[in-house]
């Protein structure tokens, strides 16, 4: 790679689990390490310890220490396993949406990571199986280094973006809404607040016929 990968290092993550109905179950304390493993490669490792309130729920067996390759090509990030198989698009510096499949875990996901400040990301998305929601992921992280405790405050509001959206499901801090279809038209909306930092973050998709754009704001 030509310069530093900007989600790359050893992070602290707080998970904080609802399921899809928008019930709290519990957290996931994560530690996240990615460093280089050649030119365009990426080894992450992530350790993962559930809350023991998730003992009865799937996110139970997300548990332990999963490893997978990551290869950058341009804006695109391809995940090669073991653990982790899928792809995943860098829409500006910082800004970060996957989806694909935990193979030994079982799921699928849709999933985003956001730097809202060079130390602090917000991240999460959603774990499903056969396109059913088993578990709604907000999450926050901080580089271990920094000696912070990775919290959200769960009682921040959800963002409101606009009467345009019909709320599709929301979860703690976050929301998805999507808009009814037309041929042009905003397709899916992400909007999360992180109320330590006073920091919002928006993630649309626009689709007009074959073409395709996604923004981001953060603000």
């Amino acid at each position: 790679m030509t310069e530093k990968d900007r989600f790359g290092g050893d992070w602290l993550i707080t998970e904080y689990v609802y399921d899809p109905d928008g019930t709290f179950r519990g957290e996931v304390a994560q530690r996240r390490i990615v460093e280089p493993a050649g030119k365009t490669r990426l080894l992450v490792t992530q350790q993962c310890r559930p809350s023991p309130e998730l003992a009865d729920h799937p996110m139970a067996a997300f548990a332990g220490e999963w490893v997978f390759d990551l290869e950058i090509t341009g804006d695109q990030r391809r995940y090669l396993g073991p653990d982790v198989v899928g792809f995943g698009t860098v829409w500006q510096p910082g800004a970060l949406t996957g989806q694909g499949l935990w193979p030994r875990f079982g799921y699928e996901f849709e999933s985003y990571s956001v730097l809202v400040a060079p130390d602090r990301q917000l991240t999460g998305g959603f774990f499903s199986i056969a396109g059913r929601s088993v578990a709604d992921i907000v999450g926050v992280a901080v580089p271990e280094a920094s000696g912070e405790e990775p919290r959200l405050d769960l009682s921040a509001p959800v963002p409101n973006p606009d009467g345009h959206w019909p709320l599709r499901r929301s979860a703690g801090p976050m929301l998805v809404a999507a808009h009814q279809p037309s041929p042009t038209h905003h397709r899916r909306l992400w909007a999360m607040r992180d109320p330590i930092r006073a920091t919002g973050i928006e993630i649309t998709e626009d689709v007009n016929g074959g073409d395709r754009s996604v923004s981001v704001v953060v603000d």
